[in-house]
């Protein structure tokens, strides 16, 4: 039985003394070491790289949806131009090509995700009230983090992808603030203030995920657990709140919903006050 590279598959030669080889060349070895490191272990050997001519036929958006695919299976950590070559058969410098760095492969990604729910969000009339466009809108971002764990961390940052989607997630809160009698500058602040209520609470429920995933014991559990502790110790002493905590029970998701569900209609109200009639004057003016 013919010996093979364990990196590309190619033939080895058999050797008369001393361990068999492995690879057929440094280059297959210090691959297979990439690999290892960017990848993990277990992950397989790279697929044979495909040609010039097939290259081409791979096109940027089919690079973008894979890493996309990678993002919502591993995390946004283990995403890189590396990775979606190995998993596109492609060898790096022709993704690199393509794509030019890892923060462009993100800004696609920002764009294609919500380029893509928008277009596939089914129609619906505009709000009458302010108010309620403001809250649909902020219930869309909420879903799109829920759709996509990996996007929050992308977007929460003082530096996100400028893209056009995400000028146009923008422009339709603060389109809402401005007819309502906010300035540019306020609205704008607005908006903020709202994103960052959204993906404040987000948080929780991709930080729910990873522990998920990681093979933590459940929410509910947890709960349970704690609040033992805290009792035997009596630092839930006097501590209503606790008590109430510990009697709602269910699964985190269902738990961080409701607090979203809570603090949103709070901050609506302070952003929009729910009267009719008083929709050309600035919110807070006296």
């Amino acid at each position: 039985m013919s010996l093979r590279c364990a990196e590309c598959g190619a033939a080895l030669p058999i050797r008369s003394r001393g361990r068999p080889r492995r690879y057929c060349s440094r280059r297959c070895q210090a691959r297979a070491y990439r690999r290892r490191r960017d990848l993990g272990h277990t992950a397989p050997p790279y697929p044979a790289t495909v040609g010039r001519e097939q290259a081409s036929a791979i096109t940027r958006d089919r690079l973008v949806h894979l890493a996309v695919e990678l993002a919502d299976a591993n995390g946004i950590d283990r995403v890189s131009v590396r990775a979606v070559a190995h998993h596109a058969g492609l060898s790096t410098d022709q993704v690199y090509r393509s794509i030019r760095s890892r923060d462009r492969l993100l800004a696609a990604m920002v764009e294609h995700v919500l380029t893509d729910s928008h277009r596939r969000r089914a129609p619906q009339p505009e709000p009458a009230h302010p108010r309620d466009a403001l809250e649909r809108l902020a219930r869309d971002e909420w879903a799109l983090y829920r759709r996509y764990p990996w996007l929050l961390p992308v977007l929460a940052t003082t530096r996100p992808p400028i893209v056009p989607a995400v000028m146009a997630l923008v422009d339709r809160t603060v389109a809402v603030l401005l007819r309502v009698g906010y300035t540019p500058e306020d609205a704008f602040a607005a908006y903020l203030t709202l994103s960052g209520y959204v993906q404040g609470l987000a948080l929780l429920h991709v930080a729910e995920r990873a522990e998920q995933h990681a093979g933590a014991a459940t929410w509910d559990t947890w709960r349970s657990t704690t609040h033992a502790r805290l009792a035997r110790t009596r630092h839930a002493h006097d501590r209503a709140w606790l008590v109430v905590v510990d009697s709602q029970g269910g699964d985190a998701n269902a738990a961080v919903d409701r607090w979203f569900d809570f603090g949103l209609a709070r901050l609506l109200d302070g952003l929009i006050p729910p009267t009719d009639g008083q929709t050309d004057q600035r919110p807070g003016s006296s």
